[in-house]
């Protein structure tokens, strides 16, 4: 029998940033479509399944009799919806010369009669954007991107969750209108500014990405709109270590380094400038300074050491030593970093499903269930 995706246990959704920043126009039923598609794809993915939903999970109860004939027209658009996107490389990067192609967003989209559900399936053409993402990629919780309602200030959200580590993102204002599809929409400045600009600041005032943005201008046109919002990571805030922040991050903040400062860290390690191997080498070495009189304020030192990478020629070394006396196998290396990834992923997962409203008790027990299994599994591959 064909199992049929669920979101039971993936309250963590990722796009290639190619997607996020490609060009294309929903409307809000869209939009919350596309959401839904997105949250029934699992890492383990390599292909693309069919999935099917509720209607009312996308258009809610309006209790109107025309409510299917609106979802059927809905389809018949959204089937037919393309999108201009950046072309990638055969391992998933950015080619050295941007080159752009066009294509369809989904294979199929369809109404299932008297079930009251949809059917939906992603275009093959989008695997490489979408499926065993290993760098180039943002993440989002979809408990803060269910917060929100316009198709638009869903997609400015991934936008500036792409660059949720910096704080801030500057966009040309003529980019920014042909991403939302807008391009040919808006010649009025002010009236952009009314309906998507101050909307989705509206709106996403209630998520982790509350922002403020400036109009650049050049002489008297707008050419530009800068974004700035409070740095974020794709951790939740939490009050426990233990449960609420990755193996790292509990340690370094044990150390006494604040928890405003693991965006600095995580782009570094994002951008890769370091590995995880170079946060534990930096955590043990100050360690050591402290216990020999050499420094004195810990969180300091490494708070130093992971931004401004001055251990790096020292870890370096080591790494040189120790590859000299056994060869490393570059592929086992890869694959911890994947599952360090996974159980981060997994823990964020857990915290989520124990509290997210679209679980009833029965549901939040697999996903729980579900999740924990994972943990552990991927606990027992990292040990052994």
């Amino acid at each position: 029998m064909e199992t049929i995706p669920t979101i039971s246990a993936n309250p963590l959704v990722v796009q290639h940033n190619a997607l996020v920043n490609a060009k294309f126009d929903l409307n809000t039923h869209e939009a919350r479509l596309f959401l839904a598609l997105l949250a029934r794809l699992q890492r383990t993915d390599t292909t693309f399944s069919k999935c099917q939903l509720l209607v009312r999970e996308i258009v809610p109860s309006t209790g109107s009799n025309n409510v299917y004939d609106q979802v059927r027209r809905m389809l018949k658009d959204f089937a037919s919806r393309t999108l201009t996107i950046e072309k990638l490389s055969a391992d998933g990067r950015p080619l050295k010369k941007p080159s752009f192609t066009v294509i369809p967003l989904l294979a199929y989209a369809t109404y299932l009669e008297g079930e009251g559900m949809i059917e939906a399936q992603f275009n093959d053409l989008l695997l490489p954007y979408l499926l065993e993402l290993r760098d180039n990629f943002t993440k989002a919780q979809l408990a803060e991107l269910l917060k929100l309602k316009s198709a638009s200030s869903y997609r400015i959200y991934w936008l500036l969750r792409e660059y949720g580590a910096f704080g801030k993102r500057t966009i040309r204002l003529d980019e920014l209108k042909a991403i939302l599809g807008l391009d040919k929409e808006y010649d009025r400045f002010n009236n952009f500014r009314a309906r998507i600009l101050d909307r989705a600041q509206a709106e996403l005032a209630a998520t982790d990405l509350p922002f403020t943005y400036e109009a650049i201008k050049q002489g008297r046109e707008v050419v530009e709109i800068r974004f700035s919002f409070k740095p974020v990571s794709t951790s939740p805030p939490a009050a426990a270590l233990s449960n609420d922040y990755s193996e790292w991050e509990a340690a370094v903040l044990e150390a006494g380094v604040s928890a405003a400062s693991l965006p600095l860290i995580q782009a570094r390690l994002a951008a890769g400038d370091y590995d995880l191997g170079y946060v534990r080498y930096v955590l043990d070495t100050v360690k050591s300074q402290v216990r020999t009189g050499k420094i004195k304020k810990e969180g300091g030192a490494v708070f130093k050491a992971l931004t401004d990478g001055y251990l790096l020629p020292e870890y370096q070394q080591k790494l040189n030593a120790s590859a000299s006396k056994k060869k490393i196998n570059p592929a086992l290396t890869a694959q911890r970093k994947k599952l360090l990834s996974e159980l981060e992923d997994a823990h964020n997962s857990l915290k989520f499903i124990q509290t997210a409203v679209i679980y009833n008790d029965d549901t939040r027990l697999v996903a729980l269930a579900e999740v924990q299994a994972k943990i552990n599994q991927l606990q027992k591959q990292l040990s052994a």
